[in-house]
């Protein structure tokens, strides 16, 4: 039993190692046992280096008495470590979700430094970001310097011939047992990185920051039997976000508040908006202080939404999901009948014939209506806004369509599907128009699409095959009037797509759209700034523009809602004269008189 106390540790470290000096016997024996429990190697002959600790009452750092201590493990080490050789075993991946200052690296490195000692010809991989980060002297950030630091501490009866910094056995990026066989090799993260190599163990070290990581994650797939990914969170949209999130691969946490020092005290508290519980200590509550919320996103929680880029403010979008976040009314398939041509749908829009809609219910139902429905239909009495964001169809992100009401500013239905073509899309958008209809001009919703990549072929089917009477018309932007153009379908630009998302956002805040999808808003919090000062969702963060103009989503059909936003007229109002009567006449009239100056008012004659 090796005592985990530092000093008690420190002392049974202390005797051990005398003992053993001039003894071969019992040399073998320990070695012996260290070849058969790894943890037991760790606690008895590792070493790691930190610079600080922190007062358990008061929660802050001060600077580490001693920076050489020994490497005794907390009961969450001994569960990764454990955890480490199921995965290995078993054949399976490992993604390690941790807090800063966890010691998750040096187990890493612990791990893979003990089969480098132990397990005959064993063939390891480290890659992390740059070369700098793989190994540089004396940077004990880098991985390999961790490597030479155990070395040295191990005693010499131990530790393979000449592997210490500038020996025959230790090179750049590449560290040999040559009593064994294996080694360490050392690799930065690029696009075809590891590719064609075949390792035991391969780690990814802070692969949330690495540029091509889709690439990355393809490429080392049959380079190892066991990957092991260790990072902290840099934002949604990430590939190794996207694959925590994934649920293809096992996580290990290793979290502050498991920390004998950080997690003293802890205990737990309500959110007042979210009412979600939360993990706090001292520490914690000292470190809310001194972070930036973002800051203690990314390097405390774990979070990766609350540590990018966001673009919505989250305080907002919680509020917003705790008020008014709820399940459907009714799910239901609104569609044309079988045999209704496409020829035959521009009359039955100027007829308004809903007799030639199929609406049923049942599974995989596309509509999904929050709206009480009277005689089988919406309100009538209600004015309704389709906003529209359309996708290639071919299953890899949704087409939407976003029904608001005018009157109420209520988010009340919401249609989507992945696997429907832009063109059946039209036919989509118009069946389901025509059960909508509304008390608006025309008594049909107002249409408004994004136009860019498949919704140009969407919006030529609606406006020019089907003859849809009312869709928006394209307003160029930073105009003092707004002025239409003969173009249909809102044009997505930088500025364009920035002025929407952010009246989207102060609409969220303020009341004036009420969303009732949690889907809808769940994707909100995902929307990110891109290097480009661009705005889109975090998931196409490693997409070109042309993938981004292709890709269908609930937000920007839900914000397009809003260019519709304008109620509209009482009924019995006129919006315009008929030709040729006398109220037409009456008005042509005035606008043709010229204006009297001001002599005009002195004028005596």
């Amino acid at each position: 039993m090796v005592p985990k106390g530092m000093v008690q540790n420190m002392r049974w470290r202390k005797d051990l190692l005398k003992k053993a000096y001039d003894d071969p016997v019992l040399q073998h024996d320990l070695l012996i046992a260290c070849q058969q429990s790894k943890l037991f190697w760790i606690n008895a002959f590792c070493w790691t280096f930190h610079q600080w600790d922190v007062d358990p009452k008061t929660g802050k750092r001060k600077p580490a008495k001693n920076q050489h201590v020994p490497f005794v493990t907390w009961a969450v080490q001994d569960n990764c470590v454990d955890m480490f050789d199921w995965c290995l075993e078993n054949g399976e991946d490992i993604l390690v979700n941790k807090s800063r200052d966890m010691g998750a690296s040096w187990c890493c490195m612990a791990y893979i430094h003990w089969h480098w000692l132990f397990t005959p010809n064993a063939q390891m991989l480290e890659m992390s970001r740059t070369k700098e980060y793989v190994d540089q002297t004396a940077n004990m950030k880098a991985l390999f310097p961790k490597h030479d630091y155990m070395n040295r501490w191990l005693p010499w009866w131990m530790r393979p011939p000449e592997c210490l910094p500038e020996q025959k056995n230790r090179s750049c990026m590449h560290l040999f047992n040559e009593l064994n066989g294996a080694c360490i090799d050392g690799e930065s993260t690029t696009e075809h990185a590891a590719s064609g190599d075949r390792r035991l163990i391969v780690l990814l070290d802070e692969f949330a920051k690495v540029k091509h990581g889709r690439a990355m994650r393809s490429a080392t797939r049959d380079a190892g039997i066991f990957r092991i990914i260790n990072s902290t969170v840099a934002g949604p949209g990430t590939e190794y976000s996207n694959w925590k999130n994934s649920g293809q691969i096992k996580i290990f946490p290793l979290m502050w508040w498991d920390h004998p020092e950080k997690g003293c005290g802890r205990y737990v508290q309500q959110e007042p908006v979210s009412k979600e519980w939360k993990i706090r200590s001292p520490w914690y509550n000292y470190e809310e202080t001194v972070r930036s919320p973002k800051e203690m996103a990314q390097e405390v929680d774990a979070d990766d939404i609350g540590s990018g880029n966001a673009f919505f403010h989250m305080a907002g979008i919680d509020t917003h999901s705790a008020l008014f976040a709820c399940k459907p009314r009714v799910e239901l398939n609104v569609e044309f009948k079988k045999g209704i041509a496409d020829d035959a749908i521009p009359s039955l829009v100027r007829s308004r014939g809903i007799s030639c809609l199929k609406v049923t219910r049942g599974r995989n139902t596309k509509l999904k209506l929050w709206c009480r429905l009277i005689g089988g239909r919406p309100n009538q009495n209600h004015t309704y806004v389709f906003g529209m964001d359309i996708s290639k169809g071919m299953g890899a992100s949704n087409s939407v369509i976003s029904v608001r009401c005018v009157e109420t500013g209520e988010k009340v239905a919401e249609w989507a599907c992945a696997q429907t073509l832009p063109v059946d899309m039209a036919r989509a958008a118009v069946a389901l128009a025509l059960w909508f209809g509304g008390r608006g001009r025309c008594n049909l919703p107002f249409m408004i699409w994004e136009k860019n990549g498949p919704g140009l072929n969407f919006g030529k089917r609606i406006v020019k095959m089907y003859h849809y009477p009312r869709y928006y018309k394209t307003i160029t932007i930073g105009n003092v009037h707004d002025q239409k153009s003969d173009k249909y379908g809102w044009q997505s630009s930088t500025d364009a797509k920035y002025e929407l998302m952010t009246d989207y956002d102060h609409a969220l805040a303020y009341g004036e759209i009420i969303n009732h999808s949690a889907l809808a808003l769940d994707e909100a919090r995902k929307y990110i700034t891109y290097g480009d000062n661009r705005v889109g969702p975090a998931c196409l963060v490693e997409e070109d523009a042309s993938a981004r103009k292709t890709h269908g989503d609930r937000v920007i059909a839900d914000a397009l809602t809003l260019l519709g936003k304008k109620k509209s007229r009482k009924p019995g109002v006129l919006l315009s004269m008929p030709q040729g009567s006398a109220g037409h006449r009456k008005l042509q009239r005035k606008k043709s008189r010229k204006k009297k100056g001001w002599r005009h008012e002195f004028d005596n004659r």
